[in-house]
């Protein structure tokens, strides 16, 4: 295995984590208006408030280079990440609407396809969208959905525990870092582990959720973290991995259905529980707190993986 602080080096320089950085330029030619949506832009949806409770928008889109090799699974990954996005708020999608561009009809149907079986496993309408033939590959989605309760960054807090929950059950999608543990499950059983995310909010035990991006579990808790002003301190080998996968690639890898989940100390044998029931593998891999750095730990060795005092990550900072 690498020594700690390699590790954590690399990741701080993989792409899956700077590009999360470059979000910086276009995020300044916007402003937060409180009067309109409850948060900041920097967490998974923007929630705006709506009667009865809340409405919740995301987009997002599939590496160009994914698209273009693996269209038919692109699709399906567009529905896939934007879905998670919605659960990750402790809401539920609603509908939604896709951008699709290909430069032949056998790609687009191919991307098409994916789309059309994600939203049967996730049983949302896929209800429009624009298509630009002629056009180089690439595909995207925006969706909507509903939450009574919300899982929202801002309400972490120092002193909250830190659950990473992954269904382990899945496999490496060929070469790529990505970990397919959803479609091989059936609409019903796929719902049931989702539903879990509106479940913690609704029955109050957490206070915010995150999903697993193409930053990877540390960089998707130093997402979390650096939207709700804190720091954190992770123990490595607490975090669930698959036995025959190193540290190094699973560190990097998009895992399907994976979730932070930010509680206090009280809920967090309900919590793992409750993943547990629907299979999913969840532990305490640590704990925030109103440090500057996201400091990484393996038995005596620490390594900061980013500090805020130098740098931010996907929140505009004033000044």
């Amino acid at each position: 295995m690498l020594e700690l602080a390699a590790l954590i080096e690399g990741l701080a320089k993989s792409s899956g984590f700077l590009r999360k950085k470059d979000i910086q330029a276009p995020l300044r030619a916007f402003s937060w208006d409180p009067e309109k949506m409850l948060d900041p832009i920097g967490d998974d949806a923007a929630v705006l408030p709506s009667s009865g409770g809340y409405l919740l928008m995301s987009c997002d889109g599939i590496l160009p280079e994914l698209v273009k090799k693996e269209p038919y699974w692109a699709g399906y990954c567009a529905v896939l990440v934007s879905t998670s996005d919605i659960y990750a708020m402790g809401g539920r999608p609603t509908a939604i609407t896709n951008l699709l561009s290909a430069p032949d009809e056998r790609t687009a149907s191919l991307i098409a396809e994916g789309m059309a079986e994600g939203c049967r496993k996730f049983q949302i309408p896929m209800v429009g969208g624009h298509y630009l033939p002629g056009e180089a590959e690439g595909v995207g989605t925006s969706i909507i959905g509903k939450a009574s309760k919300l899982l929202r960054a801002s309400q972490a807090a120092p002193g909250q525990s830190l659950i990473v929950a992954v269904d382990l059950a899945g496999k490496l999608f060929k070469d790529y870092p990505q970990w397919d543990c959803t479609s091989v499950h059936s609409p019903e059983t796929l719902l049931a582990k989702f539903e879990l995310l509106p479940r913690l909010a609704e029955e109050g035990l957490a206070a915010s959720a995150r999903d697993i991006s193409n930053a990877g579990i540390l960089g998707t808790i130093a997402m979390l973290a650096e939207n709700a002003g804190c720091g954190a301190v992770v123990e490595l080998e607490r975090i669930p991995k698959p036995e025959a996968m190193d540290w190094e690639r699973w560190l990097r890898v998009f895992p399907g259905y994976g979730f932070i989940v930010a509680t206090g100390s009280e809920c967090c044998d309900r919590v793992i529980a409750l993943f547990a029931s629907e299979g999913i593998t969840a532990s305490v891999v640590g704990e925030l707190n109103d440090d500057s750095r996201i400091l990484i730990q393996k038995d005596e060795d620490k390594a900061v993986l980013i500090d805020w005092h130098e740098e931010a990550l996907v929140m505009v900072r004033d000044g």
